[in-house]
């Protein structure tokens, strides 16, 4: 059998709701050689068998069914039953437009890239916003080519952060579901996921370790991966250790830019990751604190350990808060000195 061209990698766990639509969505794509491999996590709804029955649908798909660690350690077995020559992630509770691989596959082919990213549409919008709407999220305003290593290591760095001026907090996006990746190189470079139990972003921590591999990427001015905001996902809920987690995960990041670069060049980006995580931090748990009529008291003690942090005090001492957008300025200021109530009221108008 030919190889396919694409192998696209669908980690499963009780996602009985969700998983139709995202499978349909790869499946009647415009690029048809495609492998399909759907990773059930030790799933126990009705998404085991709903594989299976998949499978024997459509010749394309392969099911490997497996014990619970994980998304990310999920990724990595449908990662050894790949045989395509690129690789590409969706989350089951997603879905993709049609010509999504077709055109990430011929981006990939025509300019000879290693990694082609593309843009994202936020279903529902982000954590904040009212359901039924739809955000578009491109990166690149046309196809834009790193292949120089300054131009790689700028990208590694803008994979993570941004810099002051930039109105996101990642400049070209942390996911991995939007982009496509070369199988040799993940292989031949042993680059695998970290469990999501261990660490904040494991795919973003993939992204870092695949970009340091490659010597050309592309971004393009696409979004094709529809990310759907779902309150039952493992990945878009609330997670009391997310702020332990986090902090493993600015760990690891600085030892790898450590090797290639000082913490002169890469520290900006950190410091603007850090401060949007801290923004994320204090949203959640200030949402989560309403919905569970937790005490005021706890809620505060809880935003204290994150404004309060060495890391905190240092990234927001540093940092051009005053460079940065509006909102997210009024909102680094509350957390720099600790302005529990204005952040509470922040967060409020704007979950509205």
């Amino acid at each position: 059998m030919a190889q396919p061209k694409v192998s696209i990698i669908i980690p499963v766990y009780n996602a009985e709701k969700y998983l139709e639509r995202c499978v349909e969505s790869v499946r009647h794509q415009s690029l048809e050689d495609i492998e399909i491999i759907l990773v059930d996590d030790s799933s126990n709804d009705a998404s085991p068998q709903m594989c299976d029955k998949m499978a024997e649908e459509d010749a394309r798909i392969k099911v490997i069914h497996k014990e619970n660690e994980g998304a990310g350690k999920a990724r990595n077995v449908g990662l050894q039953f790949a045989t395509g020559k690129y690789i590409g992630f969706v989350d089951s509770d997603d879905f993709v437009e049609r010509d999504m691989f077709k055109v990430l596959h011929e981006r990939a082919e025509t300019y000879n890239s290693d990694l082609v990213m593309s843009g994202v549409l936020f279903v529902d919008g982000n954590m904040f916003s009212e359901a039924g709407g739809c955000v578009r999220k491109t990166y690149f305003t046309e196809d834009t080519h790193f292949e120089t290593a300054e131009e790689i290591k700028k990208l590694r760095f803008g994979i993570i952060g941004a810099l002051p001026g930039d109105a996101d907090d990642s400049k070209y996006g942390m996911s991995i579901w939007k982009n496509l990746f070369k199988t040799e190189i993940i292989k031949k470079n042993n680059i695998f996921f970290r469990s999501e139990r261990e660490i904040l972003s494991e795919d973003a921590l993939f992204m870092v370790d695949y970009i340091s591999c490659i010597t050309r990427a592309t971004g393009i001015s696409d979004a094709f991966y529809n990310y759907c905001r779902n309150g039952e996902s493992i990945s878009k809920g609330y997670k009391k250790d997310r702020f332990e987690k986090s902090l493993v995960f600015v760990k690891e990041i600085k030892k790898r830019f450590d090797n290639g670069a000082t913490p002169e060049e890469y520290r900006i980006y950190i410091y603007r990751f850090w401060q949007a995580m801290c923004r994320v931090l204090c949203s959640q748990e200030i949402m989560n604190a309403e919905n569970e009529h937790i005490k005021y008291t706890d809620l505060r003690r809880r935003l204290k350990d994150v404004c309060s942090h060495s890391l905190t005090v240092s990234a927001l001492k540093a940092y051009p808060i005053g460079k940065l957008p509006l909102g997210q300025r009024v909102f680094a200021y509350g957390v720099k000195y600790r302005l529990y109530f204005l952040l509470k009221i922040l967060v409020r108008l704007r979950s509205r």
